[in-house]
């Protein structure tokens, strides 16, 4: 997942959840070269592999028309990347958190026979959640009545949205401060 905090920090909640539980746990972060993800989680210690991918713009515009393209372009080699990434890797589930940056990852675990996942946050799922949810073995969501808004209901797990614990024993002034 990538492209705001909104997706990240779900993530990064779930990897801090995995590793309580399974303090042996390999991760590997898949997301955007530019991006808040290509910073925020390598200053997590967790290592972080690359794929060129971008979301495309709804409104069109002649500019944005022109983003589309190169955003059609990326997505002939993101695929491959990813498949490489997780082929290189090996991981034992895949799970994104929404966000076109999840997309290829997503796609390729699912299309490799890994367990894949993916987490909405939103109420509604987003563009990126829609185009793979077929594909998954679970979508995880934030609230109940999220449920409605997917094809397979007994694929969807009502989970909450994943929150680091720091985020919840951390008083406000010494946030501030950190």
């Amino acid at each position: 997942g990538g492209g705001t905090a909104g997706h990240i920090n779900p993530a990064l909640a779930i990897i801090s959840i995995i590793k309580d539980h399974c303090p042996d746990a390999e991760f590997l972060y898949a997301g955007t070269p530019n991006g808040m993800e290509s910073r925020l989680v390598p200053m997590e210690n967790i290592p972080f592999a690359p794929i060129k991918v971008s979301g495309f713009q709804r409104k069109l515009t002649p500019k944005n028309i022109v983003r589309n393209i190169k955003a059609a372009a990326y997505l002939t080699t993101a695929g491959h990347t990813a498949r490489k990434i997780i082929k290189d890797f090996g991981p034992d589930i895949v799970i994104g958190t929404g966000g076109y940056a999840s997309f290829p990852a997503l796609r390729e675990g699912a299309r490799l026979s890994i367990p894949t996942m993916v987490h909405e946050s939103n109420a509604v799922p987003g563009l990126t959640t829609r185009m793979v949810e077929k594909y998954m073995d679970r979508i995880m969501v934030s609230f109940e009545d999220s449920r409605s808004s997917y094809h397979d209901p007994n694929k969807v797990v009502v989970t909450g949205t994943p929150v680091r614990e720091e985020f919840l024993y951390t008083r406000r002034q010494a946030a501030r401060e950190k």
